[in-house]
């Protein structure tokens, strides 16, 4: 990751236009924060034998090209920036706070790096501009006051010296500062410092200088001694992961540009997606998408499918179409104050993988079943695949904070194509369920759901200890993408065959089969319950959607015996196919409670695609 981050800052300061080989231009700042600063006034100042005088205060047009010769880089808000050069706010605050007052606490704090001909030139400087405070705002004043109030000003110092104008810029004293400044956050940490000369930097390979704070996030401290191997020395901590400061300034600019534009939210979660180029060159068409994505200009020349979640902010697919010349890292965060928690890392997923992800997403999205969902009796809608589904089951919820965990083992399983158990999400899915029948809410949504992520990561070969067998089988797959509608002539065990067929790495067991059509039949006397009385009392018997082998068995003759009570029996074609399967699966399913009430409730709400031709008196109730 920090060498991806780093290749990634490089790019970010390139196209800044910085100096890779020139740290003091890495670290410098534009004082034009945005397009009204178009002012730049110059204390003028001119030496004679290190002797300064006022001259006047000349007033220039900002010039882009200059601004390592501003050499601004911000500092405190109240107090001097890291230069004697300021963003004019108001005019004599900005001059006593960021002008006079950068040669008091700042250049203390700098004479330790500043050998003693540098000190005694600041020292100079700054007494000249003390001594001149009342002639230099005079002369200012009226100039800040000539230009528009709508325009913004820089303030800075010029030196003329043997008629040869300098900016703070070309003063190598100040530079030193500036690159101090730019060092110390690497090295001065809890009051210690941690750096060596001519050691080898972890990142480069290189001999140079290095630091022992180098962290582009706070997951890595060394603030307790404990946290340093090797002797539990902090100022030995560069031994624990030495960085030079050249890396170190590019990891910072790469993690700033990945916060820009590669960060994204993702059901409560933020993460970030960090390309690695294979080849070690640069893709800017690759970082252009990035950017024009997050700054909603990327242009959708076609209709691209939602992966990660449902709405505009999923750039998957996007990134699939890239050639395996990279590769991405996925990094799943939270952040509460200063605290940062890596909670998911997945590493070195091709273009290629996410390519696979929306080729079996499509195929499950085409399935008539999904693609034609009745949301209500009238309303059709297509339920498509993202792992919004997942979430659907895992819910960020304070009753069981684990669900966080477990959703983001699921995702890590999905993207890295490792194992996820059958039973595990069997034993989720039906949580949602049961919670949504007791409390009587229709379960049609959910049941779907669930089938489309089994069948999902069945398509990906992802489902562990699944006696199905891991891979589908698509026979018949041009029936159910095709025309579902059942046939006239069609018996239900032909009308079956059709959705086995389809599913058949669902339906590999007869015993599967038979809890599936008993399903059906129960939602049929409900139907016909609902019908006649306007409530359906035989739901009572479904205990809550907990069913196992024995009661499956149990509740068949008990479905029979109510339908003709009912003197509406039209199923007996049904019942001998479920007798069928009964007797042929035998005993001992070896499925779990889940697993028998999932194929039960997904017949329930799959009983419209084995209807058949009925007569008038049928048709209503059912």
């Amino acid at each position: 990751m920090i060498e991806a981050m780093k290749e990634i800052g490089e790019y970010a300061l390139e196209k800044e236009n910085k100096d890779l080989n020139d740290f003091v231009s890495i670290l410098v700042e534009n004082p034009a924060s945005n397009e009204t600063y178009k002012h730049v006034f110059c204390i003028k100042l001119v030496s004679c034998q290190n002797i300064f005088e006022f001259k006047e205060i000349e007033h220039q047009e900002y010039s882009k090209e200059k601004i390592v010769k501003y050499l601004y880089k911000r500092g405190s808000s109240n107090g001097p920036d890291i230069t004697p050069t300021a963003r004019v706010t108001e005019l004599k605050k900005t001059f006593s706070n960021k002008i006079i007052g950068w040669f008091s606490k700042p250049l203390k704090e700098a004479k330790p790096i500043l050998d003693n001909e540098e000190v005694q030139f600041l020292e100079l400087l700054g007494k000249c501009i003390k001594e001149n405070e009342d002639k230099i705002l005079l002369d200012l004043e009226p100039k800040l006051n000539s230009i528009d109030a709508k325009e913004n000003s820089i303030l800075t110092l010029i030196i003329e010296e043997n008629d040869f104008i300098r900016y703070v810029g070309d003063f190598e004293v100040f530079r030193k500062i500036l690159k101090n400044n730019g060092a110390s956050k690497f090295y001065s940490k809890y009051g210690i410092i941690s750096k060596a000369d001519n050691k080898i930097c972890s990142i480069c390979k290189t001999h140079r200088e290095v630091y022992g704070f180098v962290t582009p996030y706070e997951f890595y401290t060394v603030d307790k001694r404990g946290f340093v191997s090797g002797g539990f020395d902090q100022s030995k901590a560069w031994r624990n992961n030495p960085v030079c400061l050249e890396c170190a300034l590019k990891i910072t600019a790469g993690r700033e540009y990945i916060e820009k534009y590669m960060s994204f939210g993702f059901y409560g979660f933020n993460f970030l997606i960090i390309p690695k180029l294979l080849n070690n060159s640069t893709n800017e068409d690759l970082f252009d998408t990035f950017e024009k994505f997050n700054e909603k200009k990327f242009t959708f020349n076609k209709e691209y499918k939602r992966f990660l979640t449902a709405n505009e902010n999923d750039i998957l697919e996007i990134l699939s179409e890239e050639d395996d010349y990279l590769n991405f890292n996925f990094q799943f965060y939270e952040k509460s104050n200063s605290a940062y928690r890596i909670l998911l890392y997945i590493e070195d997923i091709l273009p290629s993988r996410l390519r696979d992800l929306f080729k079996f997403k499509e195929i499950v999205d085409k399935r008539k079943i999904f693609s034609n969902y009745y949301s209500n009796d009238t309303e059709v809608k297509s339920i498509q695949f993202t792992l919004g589904n997942v979430r659907w089951f895992f819910p960020n919820t304070l009753d069981d904070p684990d669900l966080n965990k477990y959703f983001l083992e699921i995702t890590n399983g999905i993207f890295t194509g490792t194992s996820i158990d059958y039973d595990f999400l069997l034993k989720y899915i039906m949580r949602r369920i049961r919670k949504d029948f007791r409390n009587e809410n229709p379960i049609r949504y959910s049941l779907f759901l669930g089938f489309q992520m089994l069948d999902f990561l069945s398509n990906l070969c992802l489902l562990g200890n699944y006696t199905g067998g891991n891979c589908v089988n698509s026979t018949n797959l041009s029936t159910l993408l095709g025309d579902m509608a059942p046939k006239e002539n069609n018996g239900y065990e032909e009308r079956a065959n059709v959705v086995f067929s389809e599913f058949e790495h669902f339906f590999n067991t007869d015993a599967k089969k038979a809890i599936f059509l008993e399903g059906t039949l129960v939602q049929y006397l409900l139907n016909i319950q609902k019908f006649q009385r306007g409530s359906a009392p035989f739901r009572t018997k479904l205990r809550g959607l907990n069913l196992d082998e024995r009661y499956i068995k149990r509740l068949f003759p008990e479905i029979i015996n109510k339908l003709e009570e009912y003197d509406a029996n039209y199923y007996k074609e049904l019942e001998s196919l479920i007798s069928k399967y009964m007797i042929q699966s035998g005993n001992n399913w070896k499925m779990s409670n889940d697993e028998i009430s999932f194929y039960f409730v997904l017949g329930m709400n799959l009983s419209n695609l084995l209807k058949s031709p009925k007569p008038e008196k049928e048709i209503k109730n059912d």
